[in-house]
């Protein structure tokens, strides 16, 4: 399963755009009042979901969002909702363009998201035809585990709901719920309530049988 958490790229100190901050729960763009300007989370977490209910993307520190806003009007189809307290930098697109000439630090955070999003994709396609659901759960699960090296049991930066897994896998929450108490009765996961994994369990349970 693709990184949803995208590794963060640290982009540095960046005075360029607009500061905008929206509490947990807000909808920073949806159908309705679609995406017109592109955005840096600068701190925070975002859950981008489809038209139809699924859910695309969790983001975290240092990803940028909102760049089919680049392609005119009428590309939106994305619905983006904080999951905390948010500080973001938002760009017009007049404004955009002139500053990726000028500043080399935000024009590599742009294209280090737009590659680790086109990787999100493909992965993602490859394991809806190549995975089953419970395996494509489990990898959920991984990719939210931080970025620090850590043994034994680690809170995952992300604690979706049953019912969001479920659109995140292309499942049912019935069937999720099942593969969850499958899960910690293997002993690898908890939820206290965030999530919990114990890091070795994981991994050794997405190994093939034929390296156990």
């Amino acid at each position: 399963m693709p990184d949803l958490v995208h590794r963060r790229n640290q982009p540095g100190r960046m005075e360029r755009g607009k500061p905008v901050r929206f509490p947990a729960g807000a909808t920073l763009f949806d159908l309705q009042n679609p995406c017109r300007r592109v955005y840096l989370l600068r701190s925070g977490q975002v859950r981008l979901t489809g038209d139809r209910g699924a859910i695309v993307a969790y983001l975290g520190e240092g990803d940028v969002f909102g760049l089919k806003s680049l392609l005119g009007a009428g590309s939106g189809g994305l619905i983006a909702k904080s999951l905390s307290a948010v500080e973001l930098t938002s760009f017009r697109k007049s404004e955009l363009l002139g500053y990726l000439q000028e500043d080399r630090r935000l024009a590599a955070a742009l294209l280090k998201s737009l590659a680790r999003r086109l990787d999100l994709y493909e992965q993602t396609i490859q394991n809806a035809v190549l995975e089953r659901a419970e395996r494509r759960l489990s990898l959920v699960l991984r990719s939210f585990l931080p970025d620090r090296p850590a043994s034994g049991w680690v809170r995952l930066v992300f604690s979706p709901s049953n019912s969001d897994l479920a659109r995140t896998i292309g499942s049912t929450r019935w069937r999720v719920a099942h593969f969850m108490r499958g899960f910690q009765r293997l002993g690898w996961l908890q939820r206290r309530p965030e999530l919990w994994v114990l890091r070795e369990g994981l991994q050794q349970f997405l190994e093939p049988a034929s390296q156990r």
